[in-house]
């Protein structure tokens, strides 16, 4: 309870300091909130550390509490890592068009993506139950592909890789990457993104609807390929 209120004077001070003072800067109440204790925002999810006001967001960035929501289309699940895993369990069903589908580490698996009903799915690993989301984004020369998995940024939880390939009966377009942990769907492709880029000529004929292979390991297993 006396970190909690600490925060809130803490802010409110801050928030004084800035409104009514201007340009003119209190070191010393500074140093004060700056060496205060505060508990961290995830405390709701079960984070029990506690740090300075001034290395809060620091640590907040890599907590294992940290926020994640659901990537399923139309759920608006937002918990902790492991609330979110037991939540796909719970409320996810497998194979459904907007659901899950399940996936083995080193067992590769094909799927359709159909552009003109889903630009999203959801791949939940079977043994440790971390969700996996494969995006399309139509361009004007093709299609890009990312796929990253919901996950705080926690250096505890270890890394995935993968295989991501596009095939038909000609030719293969492939790329293996280190999954980015990222904490909810993007709605566009960010710069850090690895991409598997599939050229108009592979999509013809298809109506959009197009076979993916992916093969999930861990650590760097995939990275070369």
């Amino acid at each position: 309870m006396f970190s909690i209120v600490l925060l809130v004077l803490s802010h409110s001070i801050n928030q004084f300091i800035r409104s009514h003072i201007g340009d003119i800067r209190c070191r010393a109440m500074e140093k004060v909130i700056e060496a205060s204790i505060v508990p961290c925002r995830n405390a709701k999810y079960g984070c029990k550390e506690t740090t300075t006001y001034c290395k809060q967001s620091s640590h907040e960035k890599v907590c294992f509490f940290a926020e994640c929501s659901c990537p399923v289309p139309n759920c608006n699940y937002i918990g902790s890592y492991m609330n979110l895993k037991a939540h796909a369990c719970a409320v996810h069903s497998w194979g459904d068009e907007g659901g899950l589908h399940p996936v083995k580490l080193d067992c590769p698996i094909l799927f359709c993506m159909n552009l003109r009903k889903l630009k999203t799915v959801v791949l939940k690993e079977e043994k440790e139950g971390d969700l996996i989301v494969l995006q399309a984004f139509e361009g004007s020369k093709g299609v890009n592909v990312t796929v990253n998995r919901i996950a705080p940024l926690a250096p505890a939880i270890p890394n995935l890789s993968c295989s991501l390939a596009r095939l038909d009966q000609f030719r293969t377009v492939r790329i293996g990457t280190i999954m980015q942990k990222i904490q909810k769907v993007r709605e566009q492709i960010h710069p850090e993104d690895d991409v598997l880029s599939i050229p108009l000529k592979m999509m013809a004929g298809l109506e959009h609807c197009w076979k993916i292979q992916i093969c999930i390991g861990n650590g760097y297993k995939y990275t070369h390929i």
